[in-house]
């Protein structure tokens, strides 16, 4: 299980970037990377549109019935991408495709929580990949300036069980901005 996550300053700036601009939405990204022992290193990040849709039956629980009251006894708010987020599917396989033909792996999924704290939902516990990275950033407006208790990230063991990743930001003198997304590149390569 990996206990730490390295990313440069410039790939923070990308990804924290990347899911500001589908703000007052969810943003989503992947993470893409290399591993080494127990450290994970995030070298790009690839945007992703945040597909969710409130039609979709996988994405409904029975705790999220639009007919469910609040504690105040009101009837809780339908969802919508402001609280949910799918990765489109199509650019999921463009980075899969990226990731093989580059040598690196896809190393799990980024979004934002732009109405909460950054720690996971009930419905990011349940949909989250098995052996992979799950990194939330509370972003509360399109031009927010994060923090580090701002961001988290963890990493889902096969169990499925979430256990928290330290987040080390290094930094470098050399980057290499990939083409701007959508395309065959990532938005950021180091």
């Amino acid at each position: 299980m990996p206990v730490a996550l390295q990313i440069s300053g410039q790939c923070l700036v990308a990804l924290e970037r990347s899911l500001a601009v589908a703000w007052p939405e969810e943003g989503c990204a992947l993470l893409l990377g290399r591993r080494q022992a127990r450290i994970l290193h995030l070298q790009a990040v690839w945007p992703c549109r945040n597909v969710w849709r409130p039609d979709w039956p996988e994405t409904r629980q029975p705790q999220d019935s639009r007919s469910s009251r609040d504690e105040a006894g009101d009837l809780e708010a339908a969802h919508s991408r402001s609280d949910r987020f799918v990765v489109d599917p199509l650019e999921l396989i463009a980075a899969q495709k990226y990731c093989r033909n580059q040598g690196v792996l896809l190393l799990g999924v980024a979004h934002s929580h732009p109405r909460g704290a950054p720690l996971p939902s009930a419905m990011d516990q349940r949909h989250a990949w098995s052996q992979s990275l799950v990194w939330i950033s509370a972003i509360a407006g399109p031009d927010s300036q994060l923090t580090e208790a701002d961001r988290g990230a963890w990493w889902v063991g096969r169990s499925g069980r979430l256990q928290p990743v330290c987040i080390d930001v290094v930094q470098t003198v050399q980057a290499d901005f990939g083409k701007p997304h959508p395309g065959e590149q990532p938005y950021y390569k180091r």
